[in-house]
C-alpha cells in the first residue's frame, strides 16, 4: 500500500512519515500541493493524508483536483488551525472545523485535528486501504 503524505511542515511529514513505515506503508512525501500532484500522477497512492492549512494551494484544493483525477483516492485530511480569519472574532478551533469540514465535502474520509494520537491514525489508514502485506 502506498501513502502520500503531503503537509508543508517537515517536522509533521517526517513523524506521519515513520509512524506508517514503522507499521510497514510504502510513504512518500511531498512539502506543497503542486508537487504531490505531480507525485500522484508519476506513482498513484492508495491513499492521501494531506494537511488543509498551507500556503500555495491548500489541502481542500489538493483533495478536489486530485479526485478529479483520481476518484477513487481515499483521503484523510489533517489540520492544526490557522488560516486567514482574523483571531478576535474566529477562534482557531471553529476554523479548523470549519476547515475540516470543507474536506470532507471535497472527498475526505477521514478527518484528524492536530495533534492526534499515532494509533487513531494506524486504524483510520487500515480502516481505507487495509494493512499492509
Amino acid at each position: 500500500m502506498r501513502i502520500l503524505i503531503i503537509d508543508d511542515e517537515e517536522d509533521i511529514r517526517d513523524v506521519l512519515q515513520l509512524i506508517l513505515e514503522s507499521v510497514g506503508y510504502d510513504v512518500r512525501i511531498a512539502s506543497n500541493g503542486d508537487m504531490a500532484i505531480e507525485f500522484q500522477r508519476e506513482e498513484p497512492a492508495d491513499l492521501i493524508i494531506t494537511d488543509i492549512i498551507m500556503p500555495g494551494k491548500n489541502g481542500v484544493d489538493i483533495i478536489t483536483e486530485i479526485k478529479k483525477e483520481f476518484p477513487d483516492i481515499k483521503v484523510i485530511a489533517i489540520s492544526g488551525g490557522g488560516g486567514v480569519q482574523p483571531v478576535e472574532y474566529t477562534p482557531e478551533a471553529i476554523s479548523t472545523t470549519a476547515y475540516l469540514a470543507a474536506a470532507q465535502k471535497a472527498g475526505a474520509k477521514k478527518i484528524f485535528t492536530k495533534p492526534f494520537e499515532r494509533d487513531d491514525l494506524i486504524k483510520a489508514v487500515e480502516d481505507l486501504v487495509g494493512k499492509p502485506h
